[in-house]
């Protein structure tokens, strides 16, 4: 049925399949921070490496990009199966690394012989890594076995290191005094969280894309529902849109609606369970609280008895103000409260009650006083009715203008070697474009020209607009539309076999970054060499080091080489 779906949306494959496929993985900002430690860490002369998450966080597929790119030097073993004692574990790590041993061999034995290999592997310039993925599985006796294997070492690292793959119960595991001689030799530890709410309308998009869409079949409005259910676990994820998709082809429809979604997560994952009040502590609670609203009431009372001598002795009145002038000054704007409270009629405490609560429930609004009023709402934003008009505005940033009454296009920017690049994406991706975007508002196009943590700014013509970064955050949509600097002759993603002038382009640019001689003569091959080179640099800008240079690898390489790019604060720099 899957099959049937695919050919209906357009897919040459499943796109949600929960498969770890690195070819899938989409790089959120921690994604990418998990795969920089465990890099770090295998380039480290370090013990032990640990990443962390939930269930369905992406843990293992992090792990197999790892392999992926894993330099050629290295010898891996990886155990998915924890659930082992610590000979049986000894033995699994010996089958993957091809270690010889006998079938009735003892943990002494499996330990000389894969002490004999990593001896005989560091003489060799190699390095091994053991990793186990669910290692909250393995217990405190195989978690000390483990330690015991990294004692082999060299005055300059470990003759082998240790990734240790598993769900937040690891960490108590870990934090266990008994287990403190290994927790001291952890040199990089991660935690990677679940998604937010744009990260999942980038996530679906990305891996629409690799399947091949020409377009996303998931409006804000289904996707709001999926992050409520899923909570940005992006195995339920996939699940949730996997089943959503043959939903929406089964009932003939185009797009996936928040219903059909409401329906996939009820047959994935079964029925929400109905709330049950406990009554017990229900009406414990309830006499809790009528004990202390009584007990409340008589201090109360108690407290209001010595009013009327305030008069006779208005050195004792102070006590009596703290609760007030803390009331005041949650409300210090609204004057009707500040009068009604410096009076001394002593016959009057009623009047007291009264007013008081009127003071706490105008309290109430006081989150909506704390922006600063030099700033834009949203109301007093005028933008562009269409985003060429808004490109405008961007390439002007740029340097480039048009004459008379003249709206640019993607296409016309192509003509002078500036490309477009539109997604939809976080506000830490932009803040890591560093770079204008054209953003939607509404029905209206602005220019994003500054960011920082109080306030965007946006332009639409001659007009500037500041607004709060929260009220920023709550509007947009999550579109963008960049400009960035394309070699000569680009027409896509460059790979291995390609050749032609954006190839030769390339291969000088990286030159120049790494500080290398320049490549003078032309027909350079896009060879297994250059992609090295590529995934290198990708890997020291926080790309994902998949050897494509792609318009992401592109945009930083003008960031590297070229100091004409404009910069997010709307300065060129």
């Amino acid at each position: 049925m899957t099959a049937i779906y695919n050919d209906y949306f357009g897919l040459k494959e499943s796109p949600f399949s929960i498969a770890p496929n690195p070819q899938y993985l989409y790089m959120s900002d921690r994604h990418r921070d998990a795969l920089a430690h465990l890099t770090y860490g295998i380039q480290g002369d370090g013990a032990f490496i640990l990443l962390t998450g939930e269930v369905g966080t992406g843990k293992t597929t992090v792990c197999r990009c790892l392999l992926d790119q894993i330099p050629k030097k290295v010898d891996t073993a990886f155990i998915l199966n924890p659930k082992l004692t610590a000979s049986e574990l000894l033995a699994a790590a010996c089958d993957d690394l091809k270690i010889k041993y006998p079938k009735t061999a003892s943990i002494k034995v499996l330990t000389d012989r894969i002490n004999a290999y990593l001896l005989k592997a560091h003489s060799n310039d190699r390095k091994t890594v053991l990793i186990i993925d669910e290692a909250q599985n393995l217990s405190i006796e195989v978690l000390e076995q483990l330690r015991l294997l990294t004692n082999l070492e060299t005055h300059q690292r470990k003759l082998l290191q240790i990734i240790l793959l598993g769900q937040p119960e690891l960490l108590t595991i870990l934090a266990k005094p008994e287990l403190r001689q290994l927790s001291q030799r952890i040199t990089a530890r991660f935690h990677l969280d679940a998604l937010n709410r744009n990260e999942i309308a980038s996530y679906i998009k990305h891996r629409l894309v690799v399947a091949g869409a020409k377009g996303t079949f998931f409006p804000d409005s289904a996707i709001n529902r999926i992050y409520k259910i899923s909570s940005g676990i992006p195995r339920v994820i996939n699940l949730i849109c996997d089943r959503s998709l043959l939903g929406t082809y089964s009932e003939g429809e185009i797009q996936v609606s928040p219903s059909i979604v409401k329906k996939a997560a009820r047959e994935i994952l079964g029925p929400t369970p109905p709330f049950k009040i406990n009554w017990r502590y229900t009406a414990i609670a309830s006499s809790v609280a009528l004990i202390i609203a009584v007990l409340a009431l008589i201090y109360s009372q108690a407290v209001e008895q010595p009013a009327p001598l305030a008069n006779n002795q208005p050195s004792h009145s102070p006590p009596m103000q703290p609760p007030v002038i803390r009331e005041q000054v949650m409300t210090e704007s609204q004057p009707m409260i500040t009068t009604s409270v410096p009076t001394t009629n002593t016959s009057i405490p009623a009047a007291e009650l009264a007013v008081a609560p009127k003071l706490q429930e105008q309290a109430y609004p006081e989150e909506t006083v704390l922006p600063e009023p030099a700033e834009n709402s949203l109301e007093e934003l005028f933008g562009h009715e269409n985003p060429d008009t808004a490109l405008n505005d961007l390439l002007s940033i740029w340097g480039v203008g048009f004459t008379g009454n003249a709206i640019a296009s993607c296409r016309t920017a192509e003509t002078i070697g500036l490309f477009c690049y539109s997604s939809i994406t976080s506000l830490n991706e932009i803040n890591d474009f560093n770079r204008p975007v054209v953003v939607q508002f509404k029905d209206r196009w602005f220019t994003l020209t500054s960011l920082n943590n109080d306030s965007a700014s946006l332009e639409a013509g001659s007009q500037t607009y500041q607004i709060p970064i929260f009220e920023f955050i709550n509007s947009w949509n999550g579109n963008f539309t960049l400009l960035w600097r394309a070699p000569p002759a680009y027409k896509g993603p460059l790979s291995r076999g390609d050749r032609g002038p954006a190839i030769d382009w390339l291969v000088n640019r990286l030159a120049l970054i790494n500080a290398e001689p320049l490549v003078l003569s032309a027909g350079y091959i896009f060879d297994g060499e250059l992609e090295t080179k590529v995934k290198q640099f990708q890997l020291s800008t926080g790309l994902t080091p998949d050897g494509i240079a792609g318009v992401k690898t592109w945009l930083k390489i003008n960031d590297e080489d070229d100091s004409g790019t404009p910069k997010l604060t709307g300065s060129n720099s």
